[in-house]
């Protein structure tokens, strides 16, 4: 029998990771073992003052998204604030991913005894009376400070948690950072084919974890607006609220300096089982953009800018990111 030695690219990989690492997997998860060794072993003064000069770095050099921030400002706080400013929130947001990334390669060091030294929490008891229902509760959050600080420190508390993450490439870093992600008993749920997932996990009264603030490509977006542009966002927290009643609470890390985050959740949003399906999902899903808003506007350097958010409308893709601007 003959056999193809060549890859069938007739049918597209599935989503997930490489099935077999290959050598570049192998260098990446060396280089990454490496930096988790050597930043936990470095105080936390250290550990801020490098992630700052990472991210200063990263901005000088990386000129794409450094446009793409100003652009998606220019966009949103438009000539609300000046030119200097915009430049000054832009540098702060890499100097604040660069901290964010050796914080979370520290986070086996965070512990159920010691967690109170990274956090502080606030209406954290709102997830215990939203679980009085048994049906469950979606916690929507952003790539805002620190989210997967988050992650672990509700772990801790013993709050049933099911995080929605996006799987790597790499078989070695995505089988890492799962171990990372369940050691406090969460579960992972990846995006491919996952909404039966998250209804299991909600059947089980759990808390399910959903990053609900990128630009979306799915035919069911929704186009509502974000900072006063429609943005095209994802529908399934507010249509899997009015499918199960379960509760949906908003929630963002919020750096307090050394490497410390309030952890701060706002009140439910309940779905109104009365009202017209296509309204309601609408309705709570520019709830929750409306929410995210106020927080980026409180503390707006700790947003992840550098994403193309206004990417798609309602026709498909805009050319919004192709418009020269000065950098």
């Amino acid at each position: 029998m003959a056999f193809n030695r060549h890859k069938d690219r007739s049918q597209p990989r599935p989503p997930g990771p490489d099935p077999h690492p290959r050598v570049i997997h192998r260098v990446q998860y060396m280089a990454l073992l490496f930096f988790e060794a050597l930043v936990r072993f470095f105080p936390m003064s250290w550990v801020q003052r490098l992630g700052a000069g990472i991210g200063i770095l990263v901005h000088t050099v990386n000129r794409p998204h450094r446009r793409y921030a100003l652009i998606n400002l220019d966009l949103t706080l438009g000539n609300s604030i000046g030119e200097a400013e915009k430049r000054q929130i832009v540098l702060r947001c890499y100097k604040h991913l660069g901290r964010a990334l050796l914080e979370t390669l520290r986070l086996q060091k965070l512990t159920k005894e010691n967690f109170s030294d990274w956090v502080e929490l606030e209406n954290i008891d709102v997830f215990d009376r939203c679980l009085e229902s048994g049906k469950g509760v979606i916690l929507c959050t952003a790539h805002y400070g620190n989210w997967e600080v988050m992650n672990q420190v509700l772990g801790y508390l013993n709050l049933p948690m099911s995080v929605m993450a996006r799987p790597m490439d790499n078989p070695l870093v995505h089988n890492h950072l799962e171990r990372i992600r369940t050691r406090t008993n969460n579960q992972v749920i990846y995006k491919h084919k996952s909404v039966r997932k998250l209804l299991t996990a909600l059947s089980e009264n759990r808390i399910v974890g959903i990053v609900n603030d990128q630009n979306v490509h799915d035919r069911n977006r929704l186009m509502v607006p974000f900072f006063g542009r429609p943005a095209a966002t994802t529908p399934v927290p507010a249509a899997i609220a009015y499918k199960t009643g379960a509760a949906i609470v908003t929630g963002y890390s919020v750096p307090l300096g050394g490497g410390r985050y309030l952890l701060r959740y706002d009140e439910p949003i309940f779905a109104d089982a009365q009202a017209e399906k296509t309204a309601e999902t609408l309705r709570i899903t520019q709830l929750l953009n409306d929410r995210l808003e106020a927080q980026i506007r409180k503390v707006p350097h700790c947003w992840f800018w550098v994403h193309k958010r206004f990417k798609m409308d309602e026709h498909g893709l805009t050319d919004l990111y192709r418009q020269a601007r000065k950098i």
